[in-house]
This record gives structure tokens, C-alpha cells and sequence, in this order.
């Protein structure tokens, strides 16, 4: 924008305008409010010192782990980018408690980032309850064009920048995977198996109820404390990624994998929205760099996670089953439907999303 425009839109003069950019004058409260409001920038922005960048990223994978590895390399590119000014600490579950606490930390803005799959934030958005269950989507397009689409935009994008949380763009969004598989103490090969066994279910009381009508015993488990519970017996099967049977050696705990051939939802980064109009453009510009060349460093930790599983699934005399998806995504349809039937979201939106 030229300074005519600015001044024009803002209501100050173009002389006076060119003094507050110069540092020649001090802009008043309310001047600043108007600049703000234009530039999409709170305030805070135009009176902060380099010292006062956000800097807290939450996630619930530990440091260790094959995403976390990929977090951390992260923040080690934010800081080179920006040529060390902007610092961004990553604290794992263990650290800044459960995946509720962080979201909620996320929109008070005592986080600044948070790292997981949309599916955390169910408290929030009614979509965001679907999507988070497996087989929702039919196939990887299907769910890439949910990703593109103006329902995307409207039910998760903008419900959560309503609540003060920005999803950050394409690059931000990290291929999990390979698959998801279900790892289990005793052979689970199809929904049938499922009844009466004791499952991990996420904090997350739509993820709960839909394990409980499959005929599962849901057991909710931190994802900080699963190894632990696992081990322990806690519960006796649990579905995850692929990826975290093998960072985490669950084949040392329960020797049978099922694989669900479904890819898990992304990585995704939300932040709070005025944490991130506080940054200055060329702290963003390092931010989205960054997370681009991270994102590329992750997924090829994670495809190399298939190849790693057949040696680990040998040396710990684990048992691998490669069943037959269609009665997993028959089974899980349904019962996401009459989900929707008992009022866990909008009636409708189940059917919206499957129409993409």
C-alpha cells in the first residue's frame, strides 16, 4: 500500500503518516488501533522489542520420537532462518499436559504453536469430531479434497479463527503415515474382533463412544503415558500410526500389528492468531520456510518407518495381519452415522463431507 492509501483508510494525514514510519513521532493508542486494524496487526505489534517473539510450541509426541525428531528440526531452521532472533521452544506432552490443556493454552495464548492432527481441537468444531474417526474418508483424494474445500473453510478454518487459533497454510500441513494399525496382544483381524477388548482411546469423548459402539472397552490414556499403560496392562490393544509402533517398539508389548491400510490425518500447526500478527513478515516468511523444509525431512523419516517395521517385527517375533479393509470401512461408516444420528454434531455434515 502507498502511504496515500494507508492515510486514507486509517483517517491521518500522509505527512503525519510518513513521521510515524520514519520514527520521527510517536502514533497515539488510537492511531495505532486504526494501523492495526488495516494491517490485520494487534497493537502489541507496533510496540514490541525483538525480545518479545513467540517462542512456545506444544505437541504431544516426545522429542525422541521419529515426528518429534522432525519438530525439533523445526525450530533448529526457524532460528537459522531468522538469522537466530526468533527462538521457538518445543515441550512435549510431558511437559505441558494433555492435548486438551494445550489447546485450550493454544487460544488463551499461552501457547503460541500447536502441533497434532485437527482432530484435537473436537471440542471446538463439530467437523473436526468427524474427521477425526477412522474411514471417514473413503480414500487419500477424498480427504485432499475435503482439505481444499469451502467446508473445510467455513466449519474448521474459520470456526477456530473465530476462537482466536490460525491454521497455518499448505506447507504447514505434514503427510503422517504410513498407515494406521491397530497393536494388539492378541490377533485382531476384523471389527468383529474388537468386542469386549480393552482399547487406548485419546482424550477425546466422540473418539470414546464411537471405539464403545464398535464394542470395544474404550480405556482413555494420555498419548504421554501410553507405553507406560501398555506395558502395564492397562489396556490390551490401541490404534496408532505405524510410524510410533516402531519409534516406540510396541512389538515388544503386544506382538500382533493389523494394518488398516488408512492414512491418519496430518501434522498440523494452529497458532494463536495474535501471536502470529505479532511477528514481523520476515519472521513469518522464516516460520513457513522452515516448516516447508521440516515437513520434507519428516516424511521421509516416516516412509522409511515400513522397511524399518519388517526387521523389528523379526527380531521381536511380532506377528504382522494384512486384512481386508472393507469391512473396517463399512463397519466405521456406519457407526460414525449413527453418531451423527445421536447428536454428537450438525445432522447433515457427515453426508457433506462424504458427498466431496
Amino acid at each position: 500500500m502507498s502511504l496515500e492509501q494507508l492515510a486514507q483508510v486509517v483517517g491521518i494525514s500522509v505527512p503525519q503518516l510518513s513521521k510515524i514510519e520514519n520514527g520521527k513521532t510517536t502514533a497515539s493508542i488510537p492511531s495505532l488501533v486504526k494501523l492495526g486494524r488495516e494491517l490485520k496487526r494487534p497493537v502489541a505489534y507496533f510496540l514490541q522489542t525483538d525480545s518479545e517473539v513467540p517462542r512456545c510450541l506444544g505437541t504431544l509426541v516426545p522429542r525422541w520420537d521419529t515426528e518429534g525428531a522432525a519438530i525439533q528440526r523445526f525450530a533448529d531452521l526457524v532460528k537459522e532462518g531468522s538469522n537466530g532472533e526468533l527462538s521457538i521452544a518445543v515441550f512435549s506432552g510431558s511437559q505441558l499436559g494433555t492435548a486438551t490443556g494445550q489447546v485450550d493454552g493454544l487460544i488463551n495464548g499461552l501457547i503460541d504453536v500447536f502441533v497434532e492432527n485437527l482432530g484435537f481441537f473436537s471440542r471446538h468444531a463439530d467437523v473436526a469430531r468427524i474427521i477425526s474417526l477412522p474411514f471417514c474418508f473413503l480414500d487419500e483424494d477424498h480427504y485432499l479434497r475435503f482439505k481444499s474445500s469451502a467446508l473445510f473453510e467455513r466449519e474448521l478454518r474459520q470456526v477456530l479463527r473465530d476462537k482466536s487459533v490460525e491454521l497455518l497454510g499448505e506447507n504447514w500441513n505434514w503427510r503422517r503415515g504410513p498407515q494406521l494399525v491397530i497393536v494388539a496382544k492378541q490377533p485382531i483381524w476384523s471389527p468383529a474382533d474388537l468386542k469386549g477388548i480393552r482399547i487406548r482411546s485419546p482424550e477425546n469423548v466422540i473418539f470414546s463412544k464411537y471405539l464403545a459402539m464398535l464394542g470395544a472397552d474404550p480405556v482413555v490414556v494420555p498419548w504421554s503415558d501410553v507405553s507406560d499403560a501398555f506395558a502395564a496392562g492397562t489396556f490390551d490393544a490401541l490404534i496408532t500410526n505405524l510410524s510410533h509402533v516402531v519409534s516406540m517398539r510396541f512389538t515388544r508389548i503386544a506382538r500382533h500389528v493389523t494394518l488398516l491400510k488408512y492414512r491418519p490425518l496430518d501434522l498440523s500447526f494452529a497458532m494463536n492468531v495474535q501471536r502470529y500478527q505479532m511477528l514481523v513478515p520476515s519472521f513469518q516468511n522464516a516460520l513457513e520456510d522452515a516448516a516447508f523444509k521440516a515437513g520434507k525431512y519428516c516424511s521421509e523419516l516416516l516412509d522409511a518407518t515400513s522397511q524399518q517395521l519388517n526387521q523389528q517385527v523379526e527380531e521381536d517375533e511380532a506377528v504382522v495381519s494384512r486384512v481386508s479393509i472393507r469391512p473396517w470401512q463399512t463397519e466405521s461408516r456406519n457407526t460414525i452415522a449413527k453418531l451423527e444420528q445421536q447428536g454428537y454434531w450438525r445432522l447433515g455434515l457427515f453426508d457433506a463431507i462424504s458427498a466431496l
